[in-house]
């Protein structure tokens, strides 16, 4: 590739540098803002003298690409978005590995306290039973798994439902009473707990009850997630296994296999978004990074949060994503009638780059060499980040 000198309103002292120069520097200021959790700043604007050919240049300006990302041309079009819109409706979470089929029945501990009435015989009822909490005027399990109960002594208890008890205890209790009726109830479930932390309002421990908890339960129950969190990416440790789960998915699509039974010891971990994010660039009056507020937003959302420049005439859009080990660079044409109806509906991804140029750029190749080594940064810091794996 030629090496030209081009003009450039980042820096005075660039002007004149070779475009491999300029590059280089344009990749180090960006991987620094973004390195230190900074708005990527104002004024990065790629001058239209920058490029030369036709738009349909762009399909031969693949063999400019470095061989070490492999970049394919993808237009935004009404095809497109339907499809985006099929596949999200119909994959709309992940595979889960830990979903246990076996129904949820509570079975008592140690610590729990029981509430035990034989009807007909009050003598049998704790004195003051009535003027007395029921969590402290119950039997407590001991750490034995025992309790004592009037007539028959220590009874295991723990290990066995609450039918379970009632009908042991109804078998004891016959040889001192006819045909005795018993109900027997947890008061007090204090031996199963779960635990949720991370970006939540109220992090600690919830009790597992006789009431089925599911993830999105002990969420709501823990204050629900703070504006930070990512619940597209809440992470479920159980027995040292870990299962990411979308509950995005859940809330919007019905994915009730996101929504697993929660067992008691397990812990539940919501992350925060800080590589949940787009990030807009170019011909905008703000370049941000933008969080995704339950792993959603669409490229018009992100383009109205950044502005697009009035001053300076909007060509193309382009969306770069990561595709495994390459890469798919979307384009969209803004001076199309549709284009903004196309944006309304283009969802975007987490990490993904938007770029706005300006018009008469279609030597696209030459902004992919600015945008590339910013966004393999931030691709490999994703790779870094704990939430993401498994």
């Amino acid at each position: 590739m030629e090496n030209r000198v081009i003009e450039s309103s980042l820096d005075p002292g660039m002007t004149g540098m070779s475009l491999t120069a300029v590059s280089r520097r344009l990749a180090v200021l960006l991987s620094v803002a973004v390195l230190s959790g900074c708005m990527l700043a104002p004024g990065l604007h790629l001058s239209s003298t920058d490029f030369d050919g036709d738009a349909p240049a762009e399909e031969k300006a693949l063999a400019d690409q470095s061989p070490e990302l492999e970049v394919a041309l993808v237009p935004v079009t009404p095809a497109l978005v339907r499809r985006q819109a099929t596949e999200l409706s119909q994959q709309p979470g992940v595979a889960v590995s830990l979903s246990d089929p076996t129904p949820h029945i509570y079975r008592v501990g140690p610590q729990d306290v029981l509430s035990i009435i034989v009807w007909e015989h009050p003598e049998l009822t704790i004195p003051a039973g009535g003027e007395r909490p029921v969590e402290k005027a119950g039997h407590q399990v001991n750490n034995d798994g025992q309790i004592f109960y009037p007539y028959v002594g220590l009874v295991h208890v723990a290990g066995k439902t609450t039918d379970q008890i009632r009908t042991e205890l109804t078998r004891q209790l016959s040889r001192f009473i006819k045909r005795p009726q018993l109900d027997v109830r947890v008061v007090a479930f204090n031996s199963q707990k779960v635990y949720v932390s991370g970006q939540v309002k109220q992090p600690g421990n919830l009790p597992i009850s006789d009431v089925p908890l599911h993830v999105a339960d002990a969420v709501n129950a823990a204050g629900g997630a703070l504006p930070t969190g990512d619940v597209s990416r809440v992470v479920l440790s159980r027995d040292g296994k870990k299962q990411l789960l979308n509950l995005v998915a859940l809330y919007s699509f019905g994915d009730v296999s996101q929504n697993l039974l929660m067992r008691s010891g397990d812990l539940l971990y919501v992350p925060e978004n800080n590589t949940n994010k787009v990030y807009v660039m170019g011909e905008v009056k703000k370049p941000a990074a933008l969080p995704l507020f339950d792993g959603r937003m669409t490229l018009a959302e992100a383009l109205s949060t950044g502005g697009i420049d009035q001053n300076a005439a909007a060509g193309r859009v382009y969306i770069l994503r990561r595709n495994g080990e390459g890469a798919l660079a979307y384009h969209l044409d803004a001076s199309e009638p549709d284009a903004l109806i196309l944006a309304t509906a283009f969802q975007l991804k987490p990490l993904d780059v938007v770029f706005v140029s300006t018009a008469g750029v279609s030597r696209w190749n030459r902004v992919m060499s600015q945008l590339l080594p910013t966004a393999q940064t931030l691709w490999t810091l994703d790779r870094l980040d704990p939430a993401n794996t498994q």
